[in-house]
């Protein structure tokens, strides 16, 4: 049985109180929130504001998060490797679906496959990783494509689209609608219009800021993925949002 010191447990939900509350809280109402009492909570508040987790306004005695928390967050943001994080996630839904799985980021206004884990059947679909492609052409990045600002939606569908089979989006009008249905529903799922007889389905990542800078995607054979559609979706959208989450996403 794990066992925790309650006085640092106490200290992170202290500061934890702070993500959805006024800037600033006194002891009094932090000793309500917390359910200790305000001698308890002002010997956490003196001990978080000596190590600068705290800061106290000298004017009205009232307390806020103090900058070591901006810095120790910067540096999360500056040592975070997204495909270190993602792997695991990427190796359960893999694991689950038996099927191709990627992580695909914007990088521009394109879209690059960073990380894979091969389909565990024969017959299979494959990419090839770090391939560039635009941001409308595949399920992945279109989830990706769908939660930019319209001036950037814009900018991406006012080039030429490249089209890949028959069945490609080849109107910018299409395309928008198709985005719209994707921020509706909050995933992707298409077939043939990349390759022939292969569907993908694809949800976003979102960061803590409430962008969506990557996505996750199932790519296999028609025939395998369209019968079992509804467990591989909520796979996939388990999986991105335990990310996004993870990232700081509170959505």
């Amino acid at each position: 049985m794990e066992t925790y010191l309650s006085s640092v447990k106490n200290s992170c939900h202290l500061l934890k109180l702070f993500l959805d509350s006024p800037k600033e809280l006194g002891v009094t109402d932090l000793s309500k929130r917390l359910g200790l009492s305000k001698g308890a909570v002002h010997k956490l508040l003196i001990t978080l504001e000596s190590e600068g987790l705290i800061r106290q306004n000298p004017n009205n005695k009232q307390y806020s998060l103090g900058y070591t928390l901006l810095e120790l967050g910067n540096k999360v943001l500056k040592d975070h490797n997204m495909v270190e994080f993602a792997r695991p996630h990427l190796l359960n839904l893999a694991s689950a679906t038996k099927e191709l799985v990627c992580l695909c980021v914007i990088d521009g206004k394109d879209a690059i496959y960073v990380d894979k884990i091969d389909s565990q059947y024969p017959i299979r679909f494959d990419i090839e990783v770090y391939r560039r492609f635009p941001l409308y052409a595949t399920s992945a990045s279109r989830s990706i494509l769908a939660f930019q600002d319209e001036a950037f939606i814009d900018a991406v569908l006012g080039e030429e689209l490249r089209t890949f089979t028959p069945h490609s989006l080849k109107d910018p009008k299409d395309v928008k609608l198709r985005l719209a249905a994707i921020r509706e529903r909050g995933y992707e799922m298409s077939s043939n219009l990349r390759n022939v007889g292969v569907t993908g389905i694809a949800a976003p990542i979102f960061d803590a800021a409430g962008q969506v800078i990557a996505s996750i995607s199932t790519i296999g054979p028609t025939d395998r993925m369209v019968p079992a559609q509804e467990q591989w979706t909520a796979a996939v959208l388990t999986a991105t949002r335990t990310i996004s989450s993870g990232l700081g996403y509170k959505g």
